[in-house]
């Protein structure tokens, strides 16, 4: 092994990636996407953001177990966001306007410029106007990855 990484080092090729197999930052990101997204009513956003991530982490060296992993838990995540969600607009008549845990309200995050910056990025990506990257600008290692 020693030999082939000196002959590629001489030949100017850089070793074979390692693969990952920590997939938490990007599922955790998934799962706060449908809270801050989703539930607050901006489900376009939520769906442009989860497409975004699923399309960094295909550019990310993960190894077939994580990625399988992934998919199993964040369709496990979605429906158990979704029937939570159905049952808090059934108990309410609608989305509530500050989510439990939230500083302040749905409208008042949507209203902030960060927000609104974000939310036309995930615009100017949807276009195809900018790539995955630039709306997840994150090391495929990093301990997190959140909108």
């Amino acid at each position: 092994m020693r030999i082939l990484l000196l002959a590629a080092a001489l030949l100017g090729l850089s070793a074979p990636a390692r693969a990952l197999d920590d997939i938490a930052a990007f599922e955790r990101g998934f799962a706060v996407s449908l809270w801050q997204f989703d539930a607050c009513g901006d489900g376009l956003a939520g769906r442009i953001f989860r497409q975004a991530l699923a399309e960094r982490m295909a550019h990310c060296p993960f190894s077939a177990e994580a990625r399988e992993r992934y998919r199993t838990r964040t369709r496990a995540e979605f429906r158990k966001a979704r029937e939570r969600m159905t049952e808090m607009v059934e108990a309410r008549g609608g989305l509530p306007d500050r989510l439990e845990g939230m500083g302040g309200t749905c409208r008042a995050l949507q209203d902030s410029a960060p927000y609104r910056e974000f939310r036309a990025l995930l615009e100017r990506y949807s276009e195809g106007g900018v790539p995955a990257e630039a709306v997840i600008p994150a090391a495929c290692d990093a301990p997190d990855i959140l909108p």
